[in-house]
């Protein structure tokens, strides 16, 4: 048999790139260029519309200061500040947590805003207010009750407010009863419901007369030990 003749294998011819001119890369440089700009002034133009205007910073009233602590910020007014009773409202707040160091931990499960009395005829007093029975509702059911551990008990003085705090709702199982004070103050316990009334006047310090344990104070005696002989054996 005859052998069929070799062809020669042809080597592929390696393709070059040619090389972009000196002005065609000048022109994507400045290209480039520009399109940074554009995109640095775009983003300057949609970051000033986004600030807000500023506002004037609101003052603290005279006299008042603010104390931060334990991660909880409160205001302390001025004790020589003589502000009139007439700012205070009168409110109960019941949470559902126990109380902390200055406020009540938890969450409010009641909040009461009451009205104030309304003076009697002669002006010389307020009338008091028919005692008003609250439940303290649960967070899952409104309509049923829930104990809470914390209130605060917020009004003036000349008010009169006072609430009476029971073990088992509709008011049954009184416990101890609490005075509004003018002070933000965290009042504990164990409540379900409180009864709530304003008008009652203030008793006269007369008329509850001394301490139990006053004239025991007075009379008290503090015993000397006297030496003893003490014996050798």
């Amino acid at each position: 048999m005859s052998r069929l003749p070799e062809r020669p294998i042809s080597t592929p011819k390696t393709l070059t790139r040619p090389r972009p001119s000196k002005n065609r890369v000048r022109a994507t440089r400045i290209n480039m260029l520009q399109i940074r700009s554009l995109t640095l002034l775009l983003f300057t133009l949609l970051s000033s519309s986004s600030i807000p205007t500023a506002t004037a910073i609101p003052q603290l009233p005279a006299g008042v200061n603010l104390k931060e602590d334990n991660g909880q910020v409160t205001i302390n007014r001025d004790p020589t500040d003589n502000q009139t009773d007439n700012h205070l409202p009168i409110r109960a707040t019941i949470f559902s947590g126990v109380p902390g160091p200055t406020h009540c931990r938890g969450h409010v499960v009641l909040l009461l805003d009451l009205p104030p009395p309304s003076p009697s005829p002669d002006g010389n007093s307020l009338l008091t207010t028919t005692p008003q029975c609250y439940n303290i509702p649960s967070a899952g059911n409104p309509s049923s009750s829930s104990t809470a551990g914390c209130g605060n008990f917020l009004a003036n003085k000349s008010d009169g407010c006072e609430a009476r705090m029971f073990a088992e709702p509709n008011c049954a199982g009184y416990l101890n009863t609490v005075v509004f004070t003018q002070e933000d103050r965290a009042v504990g316990g164990q409540w379900r419901s409180l009864e709530v009334r304003c008008g009652v006047p203030a008793p006269d310090p007369e008329s509850l007369g001394k301490p139990p344990l006053a004239g025991f104070m007075g009379q008290a005696r503090i015993k000397e030990n006297k030496p003893g002989r003490r014996w050798v054996g």
